[in-house]
């Protein structure tokens, strides 16, 4: 039976992980994704992480979202990496 679990964050918690994705995003040069879509994005990372493990403190869910973000082996989307392989070929 899936679920949908509400999960309360601070906006300031939203921030701090955007920040993470942004500058993996500069590294590995893809585009940055706007705040609000990126929200959808943490939104789902945290009810994956507190769905896997219910008993699991909110905090600490937060915090190991942010170090999957901040991975650098981190997956993006087929649509990003064409993206970032047009930008390539345009350069």
């Amino acid at each position: 039976m899936d679920e949908d679990i509400l999960i309360m964050y601070l906006e300031d918690d939203l921030d701090r992980a955007y920040r993470i994705d942004c500058k993996l995003r500069s590294k590995t040069e893809l585009s940055w994704i706007k705040r609000e879509e990126f929200r959808k994005v943490y939104e789902e990372l945290l009810s994956a992480h507190l769905k896997g493990m219910p008993d699991m403190p909110l905090e600490l869910a937060m915090q190991s979202v942010e170090d999957i973000l901040g991975n650098e082996s981190i997956r993006f989307n087929n649509e990003e990496l064409k993206e970032k392989a047009n930008e390539t070929k345009l350069t």
